[in-house]
């Protein structure tokens, strides 16, 4: 039985504290806020939840950010 690897793009999933690490922007209280309130669309693009844990994607943070700058 051989099994098929599904392609899809390169995500980086981290953990909110190691999110930050490297990061002077968001702060751990904006990206509370961004989340919890999914102001300008960021839950939905870059944040994954696994039961109660929650996880951002740095990759689609930067896909998010540039668009946000335009």
């Amino acid at each position: 039985m051989t099994m098929q690897i599904l392609s899809s793009p390169v995500s980086n999933l981290v953990t909110c504290r190691a999110f930050h690490k490297g990061r002077d922007w968001p702060t751990s209280s904006s990206l509370r806020y961004y989340i919890y309130f999914n102001k300008y669309g960021f839950a939905d693009r870059c944040v994954k939840r696994i039961g109660r844990k929650v996880l951002i994607d740095s990759t689609a943070f930067e896909q998010w950010l540039l668009e946000q700058a335009k």
